[in-house]
């Protein structure tokens, strides 16, 4: 009830992603458009909002695998860090408007509702959350918790929100649509993206395919490069540490990664063998410059 109120709440954030027409929480806890496309409410208290959604590997297994990594604090100090540019973003409240923050690719929610924990003692006003991902798996998860966040199964190509919503969009180790992500952004607005670097986790693909993989360079220079022509002024920060897994978090820590699931067998069961592997994580924060616009947006 209290996740049901939050919708109702914040319905006018809400456009159909068949039609695009504004869409508002009825009676029967369903968000629905004069047009008669409706969306139930689930249970668990998110709502499914992506027709003929197909069913992928990201599945259950993997989503509690990333629960276990992401609350064991192995993305602390990225997540530190985008905290610290997020609240550095923030300035004094010009109204009563919420800041209103987007996770495009939340997963199961762990590394948003970690950012909403180190903004709300910074933040002099009301956070509006919203997290969004195309699996229904990922999102079931999240929703399980009481977090005032709006949970949201929906396609980043269609997103299910209004033009101009939010003040922070982030994208983290997800696909982009840049378009949309503007369309998202309000005036002030920023988008910040987390891509893998180099070196992220080098010691996996060694083991699983004998090379570490120098490729990755050339993808993260790639990715950053479209990101820059769609929001010119682009800043990067680095972030590089090195973790050591126990057993049970090496094997979470595989089920979770991509790089697994086209790894040879034995290579995996050799693997598995390790008491403890030491890792590297490597990622690159893209920001984007202040969207131009109003002045009124509570973002620098």
């Amino acid at each position: 009830m209290a996740r049901a109120r939050l919708f109702a709440r914040n319905e006018q954030i809400f456009r159909c992603p068949v039609c695009s027409l504004p869409m508002r929480l009825g009676a029967q806890w369903s968000l629905a458009c004069a047009a008669g496309h409706s969306f139930d409410l689930s249970k668990d208290g998110y709502v499914h909002l992506l027709p003929n959604a197909k069913a992928s590997k990201y599945d259950k297994e993997l989503f509690r695998s990333r629960r276990l990594i992401n609350g064991s604090g192995y993305f602390a100090p990225l997540l530190d860090k985008l905290a610290d540019g997020m609240k550095e973003s923030i300035v004094e409240p010009s109204s009563a408007q919420p800041l209103s923050i987007l996770d495009a690719g939340c997963g199961e929610g762990s590394h948003l509702l970690y950012l909403l924990r180190k903004l709300e003692p910074a933040s002099q006003q009301d956070i509006l959350a919203a997290g969004m991902d195309a699996s229904k798996p990922g999102i079931a998860l999240a929703a399980k918790g009481n977090a005032p966040v709006i949970w949201c199964v929906a396609d980043l190509v269609r997103s299910p929100f209004r033009d101009r919503t939010f003040h922070m969009v982030c994208n983290i180790l997800s696909p982009s649509n840049y378009d949309e992500f503007r369309r998202l952004l309000a005036p002030g607005g920023r988008l910040v993206k987390v891509i893998p670097g180099p070196d992220y986790l080098k010691e996996f693909r060694q083991a699983l395919f004998g090379r570490p993989g120098p490729e990755r360079e050339e993808t993260s220079g790639e990715t950053a490069a479209l990101f820059a022509r769609h929001f010119p002024g682009m800043t990067q920060q680095r972030v590089r540490y090195e973790v050591r897994l126990d057993g049970q978090h090496l094997e979470a820590m595989l089920r979770m990664t991509p790089l697994s699931w086209h790894a040879p067998e034995e290579n995996m069961r050799r693997l598995l063998t390790q008491s403890a592997f030491a890792v590297t994580f490597d990622f690159i924060i893209l920001w984007s410059e202040p969207l131009r616009g109003s002045s009124k947006s509570p973002l620098r």
